[in-house]
């Protein structure tokens, strides 16, 4: 993952932008550029009887032109740190799809977005846009928050050792190179983790998930019970023989995979999170949907499909 174009989505209903703040830290080191994105939609502009004395195309094109004045405003934060950055606002509905669309024009190597606490309806539905971007967004994603440092001391890789088809772990590979790239950039301590559930495979076997529309094979172990330690100790030890973690930041726990890592961000002040996703039948197949709203720090999320890209 080589980080040159850095695309900062901008929240018009907050006035601090932790996503800017996390850009503008991430590109001083690794030279690359920023751009602020903002997509709007306003249907009290849209109605017909506006159209008379101040035809609609005038109207939202006057709103466009606040917008971007609101925007424009943030420049200077990156420009007084000698970054190049610009800006851009689209009118469209929905927001979510267009903001896609941007990703894909400008072959974009990270996408920056502010989160939050999520209410329980939007953890049920993946209503807010950053859980929607969870599910479909095809660049790596940063989900910064408000109340972490602008800087990054600890990073920690989160793999789960899933194999494809082809029996490669590419997308714990690629978790593990950005890991340890911005470890090097940023010039922190880079750790390690991997959690597996030592009753995962009683828990699934011979439930019928299909009927839910579930891949049932990611669900159950590869292997029975009474061998499931042996596996997970050295396939984990064998992923990660190439890579030269320090022995204290190797972490390799037993547990409910959620619970787990948010325990050891707190263990061992994690500020920045990379993991993966995959999904399963439009829901969010694996911990990193389920841990946003539990950890105290940024998380980086990188899909299976943005290894190719990147």
């Amino acid at each position: 993952m080589k980080i040159n174009h850095i695309l900062v989505i901008m929240d018009p209903t907050i006035e601090q932008q932790p996503a800017l703040l996390k850009a503008i830290s991430l590109a001083k080191k690794c030279n690359a550029a920023i751009e602020l994105f903002l997509v709007v939609h306003h249907s009290a502009l849209a109605p017909n009887w506006l159209n008379r004395e101040h035809p609609q195309e005038h109207v939202i094109a006057e709103y466009l032109k606040t917008k971007q004045r609101w925007l424009d405003s943030y420049l200077n934060l990156a420009i007084k740190e000698k970054i190049a950055i610009t800006s851009e606002v689209r009118w469209h509905k929905p927001l979510h799809g267009e903001i896609l669309k941007k990703i894909t024009e400008t072959n974009t190597d990270l996408v920056v977005i502010s989160t939050h606490q999520h209410s329980a309806i939007e953890q049920l539905n993946f209503s807010a846009n950053d859980w929607q971007f969870l599910k479909t967004c095809p660049a790596p994603l940063l989900l910064a928050k408000a109340n972490t440092a602008d800087t990054y001391q600890n990073i920690m890789a989160a793999v789960d050792l899933k194999k494809s088809p082809s029996g490669e772990q590419a997308l714990d590979k690629d978790i593990l190179d950005t890991c340890v790239m911005l470890s090097e950039y940023l010039d922190t301590c880079a750790h390690i983790n991997h959690v597996y559930d030592p009753k995962g495979h009683e828990l699934w076997q011979g439930n019928n998930l299909s009927v839910l529309g579930l891949n049932i094979a990611s669900y159950v172990s590869p292997v029975p019970p009474s061998q499931l330690e042996a596996y997970h100790r050295t396939e984990f030890f064998r992923l990660i023989e190439h890579y030269a973690f320090e022995d204290a930041n190797i972490h390799l726990d037993t547990g409910i995979a959620g619970n787990r890592l948010t325990r050891n961000v707190i263990k061992h002040k994690i500020d920045l999170l990379v993991t993966g996703v995959r999904n399963h039948s439009g829901f969010i197949g694996n911990t990193t949907g389920n841990i946003v709203d539990h950890v105290n720090c940024d998380i980086l999320a990188l899909k299976a499909e943005c290894q190719a890209a990147h």
